[in-house]
């Protein structure tokens, strides 16, 4: 059964880019423009990795993931492995990212293949 992921962006190009690239190498990929989408995906659907942008209007990526583990934990659910990618560095947020002990911290301008890699790899 192919591995299902969750992309939370607000950037067109990235999520295109992810979609696509995932999708060839036989994952199932769903797309939340926002954080809030986010937290309802994850009621609705379960997933093996989120890959998410910390900065986004509204719920920020990090707010996000803190929420969605909220959720799985009053489930019962054990943690989604979570990879934050930002082009944005602010010490206070990226100490406030770290501590949900994300499985990967990428900085734009990425590499997507070593993006793909490194899905792969959490993934097996």
């Amino acid at each position: 059964m192919a591995k299902k992921i969750l992309v939370v962006d607000d950037e067109e190009l990235i999520i295109r880019s992810l979609k696509k690239l995932l999708e060839k190498n036989g994952f199932v990929v769903f797309v939340a423009k926002r954080g809030q989408d986010a937290l309802v995906m994850v009621e609705e659907e379960d997933f093996d990795l989120i890959i998410a942008d910390i900065r986004m209007p509204g719920i920020n990526g990090v707010e996000a993931i803190r929420g969605i583990y909220e959720i799985l934990e009053n489930r019962k659910l054990k943690k989604i492995p979570a990879i934050f990618i930002t082009g944005y560095v602010d010490q206070k947020i990226e100490k406030e990212a770290k501590l949900l002990k994300p499985v990967a911290y990428i900085y734009k301008p990425f590499d997507i293949e070593e993006l793909v890699g490194k899905v792969k790899e959490i993934l097996g």
